[in-house]
């Protein structure tokens, strides 16, 4: 299993403090956290973790619980966003980790808990 680097888009949330709050409440119950992409990763995610950065900082890691097509998830049929959803819950903050100056996107990643 790889684990995933992806960015919470600044546009998304003006601080940290905004972006924490929603983080936390994805619990793999009720709330979710979803990163779109154009194409399903090679590898299978299930499983793996997905560190989130936000500010050119690692914030923490969500469990990848789930791969769908976006078009079944509101927030990107209301974008009329196509592709695929990595499905994400159960938020870990880490601390002390390095920056992660300009990166955007997503990648695959060596970090682990």
């Amino acid at each position: 299993m790889k684990n995933i680097i992806a960015t919470i888009p600044k546009s998304r949330f003006k601080t940290w403090e905004l972006a924490e709050r929603v983080v936390k409440r994805c619990d793999g119950e009720k709330w979710f956290w979803t990163l779109r992409m154009p194409r399903k990763p090679k590898n299978d995610p299930i499983g793996s973790l997905c560190y989130m950065v936000y500010n050119d900082q690692i914030r923490g890691y969500f469990d990848i619980i789930d791969v769908d097509e976006a078009k079944n998830w509101e927030w990107h049929q209301e974008r009329q966003q196509e592709g695929f959803v990595l499905v994400l819950a159960n938020w870990h903050p880490v601390f002390g980790l390095p920056e992660m100056a300009g990166f955007q996107g997503w990648r695959y990643t060596a970090l682990r808990p």
